[in-house]
C-alpha cells in the first residue's frame, strides 16, 4: 500500500507540474533536498523578520503616544496598511512552509516568491511614503535572500535589479502624480514631488541593493566553493579520487532505495586486483600506488561518466577497500551489468602493466609475474535479482567476485550462476 500511495502522489506532481515525469537521478534528489533546506531557512528567517517587526511596532507604539510624536498624521490607512501587510506576510510566510516541500522546481518557484516579494515590498514602501519611505531597506533583504537560495549569480543580479526598477518605477508614479503619495509623520512629505531628491534617493537605493548584490553573491560563491572542498575531502579517496568506502555505503544505499521507489534496475560491480600482494612485493608500495591509480583510470575512462561542463556521472566508481573496486551501476540489469564487467576487464588486462609508469615496463617483460600482465576479478550483483537491501547486494558481489578467483582468475562471475 506504501509504494501505491508513492506512485499516486508522484502522479499527481507530475499531472500538475510540480515536478518533472523523468526519473530524477541520485545527484538531483540530493540538490533537490539541498534547494529546500536552503529554502527552510530562509522561511526561518522571514519569521525571525517577521518577530522583529512586530517588536518594532510595539516599541513605535509607546514613542508614538508621547507628546512629541506626530500622532495626527497616522491616519486609519497608516495603521491598516501596517497590520493588514504583517497579517498577509505572516499568512504568506505559513503557506510557503506549508507548500514548499511539494515542488520540485525550486528554482522556479524561488524565482516566483522573489517576484512576489518584490510586488509586496513596493507596495509597503508606497504606502509608507513612496521617496522619503524607511522601508526601501526591504530591498536589499531581498538581495541577500536571492544569494541565499538561488545558485546562479545572475539571479541575485537580477533580483537586486528589478529592485531598482520597482523603486525607480514607483518615484516615477508618485511624481506624476499617476499614483497619490502617501503623507508620513515626521517626514518632509513635500521632498515626495522634489524631482532632484527624488533622482538622488533612487541612484543611493539603487547603488546600495548593487553593492549587497555583489557581497552577497561573493559570500555565497566563497561558502559554496568551501563546502564543495569539504564535500570532497569528506567523500573521495586521496590515492585514486574515487568515491570512498564510506560514500559508497552511503549512494548503494541510496541508489537501492531510488530503485525501488520509480521501480528500476541496479548492478554492482566488485573488482579485486589479482595477486596485488605479490605485485607489491615484487616492486614495492609506492609501484603498488601507481597501479591502483593506473587502474582507476581505466575505470574511469569505461564507465558513463563526462568530465565536459557541465559534467555528470551515471556510474559510480568507488574504492572499496585496499586493492578492491567498487562500481554501482544505476539503471543496468544483470546482462548489462555482466557486459560493462568484461569490458573493464579486458581493458585492464590489456592495458595493465603499461598504465603503471614507464619505468616498471622492462621489469614486467622479464619477471615472470602471472604473464607479465595486470588482471582484475569481477563479481557482478543485481537488485532485486539478488538482494534488496545493501548488504545482500555486497554480499552477492562479493562471492561472485570470489568464484571468479576460485575458477582461475581474471574473469566475471555473475551471482547466482553455476
Amino acid at each position: 500500500m506504501g509504494k501505491g500511495l508513492v506512485k499516486t502522489l508522484d502522479d499527481l506532481l507530475v499531472k500538475y507540474g510540480l515536478i518533472s515525469g523523468e526519473v530524477p537521478t541520485t545527484e538531483e534528489l540530493a540538490w533537490l533536498k539541498e534547494s529546500r533546506e536552503r529554502v527552510e531557512m530562509v522561511i526561518r528567517a522571514r519569521w525571525a523578520i517577521l518577530a522583529i517587526l512586530a517588536g518594532y511596532a510595539v516599541y513605535a507604539y509607546f514613542f508614538f503616544r508621547h507628546a512629541t510624536a506626530d500622532a495626527l498624521r497616522v491616519t486609519p490607512l497608516h495603521q491598516s496598511v501596517a497590520v493588514g501587510a504583517f497579517l498577509f506576510a505572516v499568512a504568506y510566510n505559513a503557506w510557503y512552509q506549508y507548500t514548499y516541500r511539494w515542488f520540485s522546481r525550486i528554482r522556479q518557484l524561488n524565482q516566483a516568491q522573489l517576484l512576489f516579494d518584490l510586488v509586496f515590498v513596493t507596495v509597503l514602501v508606497h504606502y509608507s511614503g513612496g521617496a522619503v519611505s524607511w522601508f526601501w531597506a526591504m530591498y536589499m533583504i531581498l538581495t541577500l535572500e536571492a544569494a541565499l537560495i538561488m545558485d546562479k549569480p545572475s539571479d541575485t543580479y537580477a533580483i537586486a535589479l528589478a529592485g531598482v526598477l520597482a523603486f525607480g518605477g514607483l518615484l516615477t508614479f508618485e511624481y506624476y502624480a499617476l499614483i497619490p503619495p502617501v503623507p508620513m509623520p515626521f517626514e518632509n512629505n513635500e521632498l515626495q514631488c522634489n524631482y532632484s531628491y527624488e533622482m538622488i534617493k533612487w541612484g543611493w537605493v539603487s547603488i546600495v541593493n548593487f553593492c549587497v548584490a555583489f557581497i552577497g553573491v561573493h559570500m555565497m560563491n566563497t561558502v559554496r566553493r568551501r563546502e564543495a572542498e569539504m564535500r570532497e575531502l569528506v567523500t573521495k579517496d586521496a590515492l585514486t579520487s574515487f568515491y570512498n568506502r564510506r560514500y559508497f555505503f552511503h549512494r548503494l544505499n541510496s541508489e537501492i532505495q531510488r530503485a525501488k521507489r520509480y521501480g528500476r534496475t541496479l548492478s554492482l560491480l566488485i573488482l579485486d586486483v589479482d595477486d596485488f600482494k605479490r605485485f607489491n612485493d615484487t616492486y614495492g608500495h609506492l609501484e603498488g600506488d601507481a597501479l591502483l591509480r593506473g587502474m582507476a583510470d581505466v575505470i574511469r575512462g569505461t564507465i558513463r561518466r563526462s568530465d565536459a561542463k557541465p559534467s555528470y556521472e551515471v556510474d559510480i566508481a568507488c574504492r572499496y577497500g585496499g586493492e578492491e573496486f567498487a562500481v554501482i551501476l544505476p539503471e543496468a540489469a544483470q546482462v548489462q551489468g555482466g557486459e560493462t564487467a568484461e569490458r573493464l576487464r579486458a581493458s585492464i588486462e590489456a592495458r595493465g602493466a603499461s598504465i603503471v609508469a614507464e619505468k616498471i615496463r622492462r621489469r614486467i617483460e622479464t619477471t615472470p609475474l602471472e604473464g607479465k600482465t595486470v588482471t582484475v576479478s569481477i563479481g557482478v550483483s543485481s537488485y532485486p535479482e539478488h538482494g534488496e537491501d545493501v548488504e545482500m547486494m555486497i554480499r552477492a558481489a562479493d562471492e561472485a567476485m570470489y568464484k571468479a578467483k576460485r575458477a582461475g582468475k581474471n574473469r566475471v562471475a555473475i551471482s547466482g550462476d553455476g
